[in-house]
């Protein structure tokens, strides 16, 4: 499941570049500038990508962890699989609504 979601993070990650490439081509250089704090969307989008990968990894963890008899608590092991499956389908819904809204925009006469 760790490569899965490191390629599809890697595709996200890729697909919002070229977005912000695109954008910066169409306002002059405005798109993707950095906030107050120092980080930029970017850097956030990566470091939320990292905490839905480390979730996946914790929760496949604790399941080989299960099936091996190293631990025998199904109720920890359950909890870390379902806000895994939680947050990646949170990711996925994300990514679906950028994307509808990088459609939408690019479908807008100039």
């Amino acid at each position: 499941m760790t490569n899965i979601t490191g390629s599809f993070s890697q595709q996200i990650l890729n697909t919002l570049r070229d977005m912000q490439t695109e954008a910066r081509s169409l306002s002059g250089g405005g798109a993707g500038k950095e906030t107050k704090s120092g980080e930029s969307f970017a850097d956030h989008l990566h470091q939320s990508l990292n905490e839905v990968n480390a979730a996946n990894v914790k929760a496949d963890k604790m399941g080989m962890e299960l099936s091996t008899g190293k631990t025998g608590n199904i109720h920890e092991t359950m909890l870390a699989t379902t806000q895994a499956e939680l947050s990646f389908n949170l990711m996925v819904q994300i990514r679906n609504k950028a994307l509808e809204a990088y459609n939408d925009i690019m479908r807008m006469p100039v």
